[in-house]
């Protein structure tokens, strides 16, 4: 006991320059494991002592590239650049990485199993055009791996990007039921799956249900808001519909109908 008191007696009274030199050379040990072994790890934790580094973004990019995951690093060649990099070398670099992910992109397109769903994975690059379409392609390879999960994982965020997407929004409503997930971002999601579908009356019960999971979820708010008024103002299209008397010409078709001479002659005609 009363070692382990001097212990830490010693280690509060440490001088805070011999604790800056210990964190110092943890850092200078992870620049250098980045930069010159494009260690991935030793670049993530380099860039939580240092944030934002150019340099160290420059660095994780071609760690991320000789990774096979060039969507990530274009990304992050993209952030190296807006804080200080110097965009010709850089511009190398992406160039580069758009020529891999066009390669992982077809993999993913074209090819089925593990390998075509990490060439899927690879490829993603958030904000780019195709985005959708690599989540709704990685949702489909992990599907048909039967991983109904992650595939309604995939399913669910293409839905966040394209919400009116009637292929993304079944997929996403036969997914949640078949993998009885009961969280509320599954149950939101799959209430705007429906509302997606037009059937604001069916998404109401999930969307209910995703705030007695979670009382205070904004979207799950919103979307059963919107489902209840779509509801309402489909009450009142039938409700009008079926008030409007009928023509003349209806009346009268509709009179022939009852009266019709046409059907078959029995005794009691």
């Amino acid at each position: 006991m009363l070692i382990a008191v001097v212990a830490a007696a010693r280690a509060a009274s440490t001088p805070v320059s011999q604790q800056s030199a210990v964190t110092e050379g943890r850092f200078e040990a992870a620049v250098s494991r980045c930069v010159k072994f494009s260690e991935l790890v030793s670049c993530d934790a380099a860039l939580s002592m240092k944030p934002n580094d150019p340099g160290l973004l420059v660095a994780e990019g071609d760690a991320l590239l000789q990774l096979r995951r060039p969507g990530e690093a274009i990304g992050v060649y993209r952030n190296a650049v807006k804080t200080g990099a110097a965009r010709d070398a850089v511009d190398l670099k992406i160039a580069a990485a758009q020529g891999q992910r066009r390669s992982v992109l077809d993999e993913c397109e074209t090819e089925a199993g593990a390998s075509a769903e990490r060439a899927c994975e690879s490829a993603w690059l958030p904000g780019a055009p195709d985005e959708v379409t690599v989540f709704k392609r990685r949702g489909l390879l992990l599907q048909n791996d039967n991983q109904a999960g992650a595939s309604l994982d995939a399913y669910m965020a293409a839905a966040r990007l394209a919400p009116r997407d009637r292929d993304v929004a079944r997929a996403v409503v036969a997914l949640s039921a078949s993998t009885d997930r009961s969280d509320a971002p599954t149950l939101t999601a799959r209430g705007a799956a429906l509302m997606a579908l037009g059937h604001p009356a069916d998404a109401i019960p999930s969307l209910r249900e995703a705030l007695r999971v979670a009382p205070d979820y904004a979207d799950a708010k919103a979307r059963l808001r919107s489902a209840e008024r779509a509801v309402a103002s489909q009450r009142r299209e039938l409700a009008t519909v079926a008030a409007v008397p009928a023509t003349p010409q209806e009346s009268a078709a509709e009179a022939d109908g009852v009266f019709s001479n046409e059907a078959p002659v029995t005794r009691s005609n």
